[in-house]
């Protein structure tokens, strides 16, 4: 392994090593940085040696917090092809106050367990790059204001709309021009997910000018709002969160489920 590798391992140990520990957060959280957009975006990483174990690279927790950014897809993936090495037992997102894909997000929070890392690279570099991924809990929470403006802007036939989630359910009232009628219109739905990576209106009841909207012409206004999102299509997150539940409640849109980091796909440099 090498004196120097020892030697700070010890040092981690004895409490010495605390200052290689915040250089390497530092580098980490400034390379996550890089890879982010936004002038107000802000970037911490913490990280946490695992007793004797930090000198065969173990983690008790890597925690990544990032707010008030913008980004295309998800800012971190797996690489198969990395030396597995060093293992990060809880790796923990939190990010907030964030734009993916034109949707504003309040906050992705995500909890996986028994993920792996190549430790020689973390050890030359200062940086972490994932080879393996386990399976962990995680939720994605929107505000209906911004549910809101995501409609307007994904669907070219809902001119204006406003985003009602309260005590279950989702009422979407706005204007449209649709093949069969131009008026304004108002959805009441519940949110479900049928494949854990779309969200749709399932159970709606739909009028048009306050008339009880005829099945034809509720199947067309259906047609053009299903998905309302898809999360790996629409918001490039390539399979991280595979969503369980949604709740509507106090404003709020809050898909739960199980997440994991992605496999970097091929034309991706991931970080």
């Amino acid at each position: 392994m090498g004196l120097i590798v020892v030697a700070a391992g010890l040092g981690l140990l004895l409490g010495l090593g605390q200052s290689e520990e915040r250089r390497f957060e530092r580098a980490a959280a400034s390379e996550i940085s890089s890879k982010l957009g936004g002038e107000e975006k802000k970037v911490r990483v913490n990280v946490r040696p695992h007793g004797v174990g930090a000198l065969q690279g173990d983690l008790t927790v890597a925690q990544i917090f990032a707010e008030r950014f913008t980004l295309d897809e998800l800012p971190l993936f797996t690489e198969p092809d990395r030396n597995p090495s060093g293992r990060i037992r809880s790796l923990q997102l939190r990010l907030t106050e964030f734009h993916l894909r034109g949707l504003l997000v309040q906050s992705l929070e995500a909890d996986i367990p028994e993920c792996r890392y190549d430790f020689d690279l973390a050890r030359r570099e200062r940086t972490i790059r994932l080879a393996r991924s386990g399976q962990g809990t995680g939720s994605v929470t929107v505000r209906s204001t911004d549910l809101a403006e995501w409609i307007d802007r994904k669907y070219a036939e809902i001119k204006e709309c406003q985003v009602t989630l309260e005590d279950g359910w989702v009422r979407v009232d706005g204007y449209g021009e649709f093949v069969i009628v131009k008026s304004r219109f108002s959805v009441l739905a519940k949110l479900v997910s049928p494949d854990g990576r779309r969200v749709m209106l399932d159970r709606a009841r739909i009028t048009f000018d306050g008339v009880p909207a005829d099945p034809m012409a509720a199947k067309v206004l259906l047609d053009v709002m299903n998905p309302v999102v898809d999360l790996d299509a629409d918001l490039g997150l390539y399979g991280a969160v595979n969503v369980e539940t949604i709740r509507a409640e106090n404003g709020l849109m809050i898909a739960s489920g199980r997440t994991q980091i992605p496999e970097k796909p091929a034309e991706n440099t991931g970080i």
